[in-house]
């Protein structure tokens, strides 16, 4: 697909869609809405496919969104586009299976209700989720947040949309071609370390074709992370439906407030998740989403 200087894309969404829970959603103060911005009902995002490009996307009808693409530099690769904002927004995951079990399932029925039609939000990439749990793991998110936007103006690409500011988060090989300037941006040398053997493991293969297990293991041989910080990126930056962080604390909050379980260990969140099979980890999403919605934004602050 080859594009202008500007095009406009329309690319369908899997039914049922609804755009409008998807901005909502990066309202929240996520660490995957980083570098996004709103814009009249719709959401500004941006990336490299391979050339650098801003994305206005809105609604099209029920089940579609429109992209004004705008190309920073020279026009690049249309259909990498469309890969990129098919993966952010989950435009092609169904999510039938999920809403057929909650219909069984009183207090997830609820939710469902509460969001049906979003589609999870993923970080711009999997690497840019990858770099989160990098960052993440050592200290207060706040702190993560400052050498992730540091990374993003030395590595990566920062621009003005109507005055607002959009921020395209570096690919792996940016990242790896100057490990001095990681170093530089991120401070903490085991952080970078990890940022930079993240890099090394996106570069070494296609994770993206590896099966969801292998996937997994891979991620949880990067220096600094293990176990959490690998499904963490597996769900939210590939997208996997399957990966359940029942080890998370916010997730056995928003357990514990949607099934009314008074303090919910790890082993309760499994046990309620298992009859959702593939869709476990979307489970979760949806249940942490909810929360965050309602106002909680320390449980979308972790998302």
């Amino acid at each position: 697909m080859s594009l202008t200087a500007d095009t406009t894309l329309v690319l369908p969404a899997t039914a049922p869609f609804e755009f409008s829970l998807s901005a909502a959603f990066l309202d929240c103060g996520a660490p995957c809405a980083a570098g996004s911005r709103r814009r009249d009902g719709g959401v500004v995002t941006g990336g490299f496919a391979p050339e650098p490009f801003v994305a206005t996307v809105s609604a099209d009808g029920p089940d579609a969104v429109r992209a004004h693409v705008d190309w920073l530099d020279a026009p690049g690769d249309g259909y990498a586009v469309a890969d990129h904002l098919d993966a952010r927004l989950s435009l092609s995951d169904d999510l039938g299976p999920m809403y057929e079990t909650a219909s069984g399932d009183e207090a997830m029925a609820d939710v469902v209700a509460d969001l049906f039609g979003h589609h999870p939000v993923r970080f711009p990439t999997p690497f840019a989720a990858a770099c989160w749990a990098a960052l993440s793991r050592r200290g207060p998110r706040s702190v993560a947040a400052r050498r992730r936007d540091a990374l993003v103006r030395a590595l990566g690409r920062v621009a003005a949309v109507d005055g607002a500011r959009v921020s395209l988060f570096p690919t792996p090989a940016m990242v790896r071609s100057r490990p001095e300037a990681v170093g530089d941006a991120v401070v903490d040398d085991r952080s970078a370390e990890s940022v930079l053997a993240a890099a090394d493991a996106f570069l070494s293969a296609d994770l993206r074709e590896r099966p969801t297990d292998a996937l997994r293991t891979r991620l949880e041989a990067v220096p600094g992370f293990g176990p959490r910080s690998a499904a963490f990126v597996t769900l939210r930056g590939f997208g996997r439906p399957s990966v359940l962080p029942a080890a998370d604390p916010r997730l056995r909050t928003a357990v514990g407030d949607a099934y009314g379980l008074a303090d919910p260990t790890a082993e309760d969140v499994r046990r309620l998740a298992d009859r959702y099979g593939d869709y476990r980890g979307y489970w979760a999403h949806y249940l942490r989403v909810r929360a965050a919605l309602r106002g909680d934004r320390e449980t979308a602050a972790a998302d």
